[in-house]
């Protein structure tokens, strides 16, 4: 990809990676010609650009959705500290080199801030675990002791949405 655009393919690419959500973003600089020693320089934002339509061309919109799905998937997974060891297996053969996906997350981060938003229904990627949930075991619901009213002090048991795979929302 040229690393300067003239306007109307400039502007059909910001149109393409505007659709993208951050996660999909991230697969797509991946799995592009991205160097992995990119961190220290500052491409141009052409450069970015390019690198992230490559890398929708190289793998197909419907592939980078479904990896971003599982990215988002395993990070939610990972702050939680609940990664099992299916999961990472997993993970790491969708992606091999952890410095290449570090650099990638960093790029597609700078990229929704400063070079093109996201259309709102880009921010809405479901995340998706790859294997069974670690905490609820994919049943969907958890027993535990839900706060009622914390003011006073009531408290009960019984079975809730998981709140690691089930959508924020609690539906499940």
């Amino acid at each position: 990809m040229p690393a300067t655009l003239d306007a109307p393919q400039a502007a059909s690419i910001a149109a393409l990676v505007e659709d993208l959500s951050g996660w999909e973003r991230t697969v797509a600089l991946y799995a592009s010609d991205m160097p992995t020693a990119y961190g220290s320089k500052v491409a141009g934002d052409a450069e970015l650009l390019g690198w992230i339509c490559q890398g929708v061309a190289r793998l197909g919109r419907d592939e980078v959705h479904q990896r971003a799905s599982y990215l988002a998937g395993y990070r939610r997974v990972w702050l939680r500290d609940l990664v099992t060891s299916e999961i990472a297996r997993r993970h790491s053969r969708r992606f091999p080199s952890v410095r290449r996906l570090s650099m990638a997350e960093s790029r597609a981060s700078a990229s929704v801030l400063y070079v093109v938003k996201q259309a709102p229904v880009a921010r809405h990627l479901p995340f998706a675990i790859d294997g069974p949930c670690p905490k609820c075991d994919d049943a969907g619901k958890i027993w535990a002791t839900w706060v009622i009213d914390d003011a006073s002090d009531w408290y009960e048991g019984g079975f809730g949405p998981c709140w690691l795979c089930q959508p924020e929302d609690g539906a499940a």
